[in-house]
Formats: C-alpha cells, structure tokens, sequence
C-alpha cells in the first residue's frame, strides 16, 4: 500500500515537471521569427555624372601666320622661338637695293612730270596751248606719282613686323633665303588666350553648351587638375573626322603653373553633372506600389525599416539618392523580395559590386 502511494506521487511529480517545459517550447516556437539571410551595402557620395573625356593640344585663340608680302632675299632675322614681340616690331629685312633704285628713277620722273604740267598750266591760261596738252601733262604727273607710291610701299614690304604683341612660336627662314610672295616667315601667338579644340562624337554632344565649365588635365602636369569652360561649339561636322569642334577656354589661375601652347590636354565633358551625389547599389532599391523603398538596417543590425526615398539618376549600377537617408546609412542590399518592414535580419557579408566605377 505504502508503495503504490509512493509510486503515485512519483508519477504526478513527473507530469508536472513535464508540462511547463512543454508549455516553453511551445511558446518559443510561436514567438521566434526566423532571421532572413543579407548582404549589406553603405550609401556613399558618388560621381554619377554622364562624362567623357576627349584630348587635343593647347592653341593660342590669336594665332597669325607673318607672311612676306613681297619676293626677294632675306637680308635679317631678329627674332626666334619664344621671344616676345610688340605690335610692330621690325621681325626681318628683304633686300631692297632694286626698288630704291628704281625708286630714285621714279621720283626724278615725277619732279620732270611736276615741272612740265605746272608750265603747261601757265601756258593754258594765256590760251598758249590746248586743254588736250593740258590733260595730258596732268595724266603723266599723277602716273609719275603712283609709281614712287608703288615702290614706296615695296621698300615698306621689305620690312616684316609684327602685326600684333605676342609670342614667336615658328620661326621658318633664315638670312640668305630667298622667299616669294606670301609665303609664310613667322607664326606668332597670343598667349593671354589659349584654348583646346577636340572633336566631339554627335551622339556626346546633347547636353553640352556655351559656358558650361569642364575639367582639363595636361599630361606635363599629371598631378594637377586645371579648369575651363566651353567658349562655342563649331555649328558644322568636320567632313572627314564626322565630328563637331568643341572649343574650350582655359582658365587662367594664379596658382597653377604655366601652360604653353602644344601642350597635350585631356578635357572631361559632363553632359549630365552628377558629383558627390548620395548613392546606393541598384539592388538596394526595391519599387512597391510606385513608390521607391530602401530596407535601412537599426544601430544593432538584427532588424530593417521600410524607409521611403526619392530616386534619382540610375547609373553605372548605382542609383542616386535625393531624400530619404544621409550618407553612411547601411542599407539591405540582398533578399530584398524576403523582406517587409520590422524584418529581423542577419548580416552574412558586405555588397561588393565589380567591373564599374566606385
């Protein structure tokens, strides 16, 4: 009898132990939400910007070919490359021997021509003479007179000046040449101006205009980053190259060094400016009910939030974003159709996107 008793007692006992440790799990089960599997990216500022990059040389805008305007010997040559010229400047001498002879020649007929229209004047008026001979001694003096005009300004051509203050970049002859008319002696060029002229593709230049500022880099200066603005754009394609002439202003600054004309320069166009603009991978943004969301993960990252955010541009695999979170924001980057609002999550690695710029 003792037995059965105890044996009861044992067995109640049991049954009670067992029921709360039941009850726990049971409870545990419902309230434990399994954790979805992410990868996590950062929003960071970004150049989004629609860019291309495009190299030509640096021109001097005023850049003037000194040519001869008569044929004859070089007797001197006062400048060479990269000397400074002042409007006028005498740059070289012809030999002029012939013309100031011929000159002498010209002037003797003209004092002759003067002489004999003014007595056929004074004859005129005592009706000495006729008005025929009086017209033709005045026609003889005024041809007298052009031609010393003529040979004047031959001895005038002789001297080769400069039409403008600027830098002798070419120099092409030299003394004991024997040059013609209008051939090229000099190339001067203004340095206060300089500009760089690439070609543009038609389908880069939508969103290029006048004034719109650019970035220029020059290879003998690979550290430094100089600044320029679009001066015109050539309304006509070039007919071999099909492509538009997009002319550059560079910028002169006080802290950079010199540029010189010929140097190579590498322009950057960006026909959509999109710099330092708060950005997120693509795969971070989910659309539900038109509306843009982002899954912004909580301080300990075991949880996201629904966060509402205005999109914009979408490119290179990363979209920009105007409104919605600030910079350093983690951000569910994975698994996005798995998620809602309050999600519990749990952070298996990093977002790492390849082949595009960062």
């Amino acid at each position: 009898m003792t037995l059965k008793i105890a044996g009861r007692n044992m067995l109640l006992l049991s049954t009670i132990l067992i029921l709360p440790l039941a009850c726990t799990d049971e409870e545990s089960t419902t309230d434990t939400e399994p954790a979805i599997s992410i990868t996590v990216a950062e929003a960071e500022t970004r150049d989004l910007s629609q860019a291309f990059t495009v190299s030509s040389e640096v021109i001097s805008y005023k850049r003037v070919y000194v040519a001869s305007r008569l044929s004859g010997l070089i007797d001197e040559v006062h400048f060479e490359e990269g000397d400074y010229v002042q409007k006028g400047d005498i740059m070289a001498r012809l030999d002029v021997r012939q013309h100031e002879v011929e000159l002498k020649r010209a002037v003797a007929t003209l004092n002759e021509a003067r002489d004999v229209y003014e007595r056929t004047s004074t004859l005129y008026e005592t009706d000495a003479v006729t008005r025929a001979e009086l017209l033709t001694a005045r026609r003889d003096l005024e041809t007298a007179e052009s031609d010393v005009e003529l040979l004047e300004l031959f001895l005038e051509y002789g001297e080769i000046t400069a039409p403008m203050s600027a830098i002798v970049t070419a120099r092409l002859v030299e003394v004991g040449n024997n040059i013609s008319v209008n051939e090229r002696m000099f190339t001067i060029a203004d340095p206060d101006l300089l500009v760089i002229r690439p070609g543009v593709s038609e389908l880069n230049l939508a969103g290029l205009e006048e004034g719109q500022p650019v970035e220029i880099r020059l290879d003998v200066y690979p550290d430094r980053t100089f600044s320029g603005t679009i001066r015109r754009i050539f309304p006509n394609v070039d007919a071999e190259t099909r492509l538009f002439t997009v002319e550059v202003e560079l910028i002169e600054q006080e802290d950079k060094p010199v540029v010189r004309p010929g140097y190579l320069a590498r322009v950057r166009f960006a026909a959509d400016e999109r710099r330092g603009v708060i950005s997120v991978p693509s795969e971070s943004v989910v659309r539900r009910n038109d509306t843009s969301y982002l899954f912004v993960l909580n301080e300990d990252e075991n949880r996201v939030t629904q966060t509402e955010v205005e999109v914009g541009v979408q490119r290179d695999g990363y979209a920009e974003i105007l409104s919605g979170i600030e910079e350093g924001t983690r951000v569910a980057a994975a698994n996005l159709d798995a998620l809602e609002d309050g999600s519990g999550i749990r952070v298996v690695g990093t977002f790492r996107r390849h082949g595009f710029r960062n």
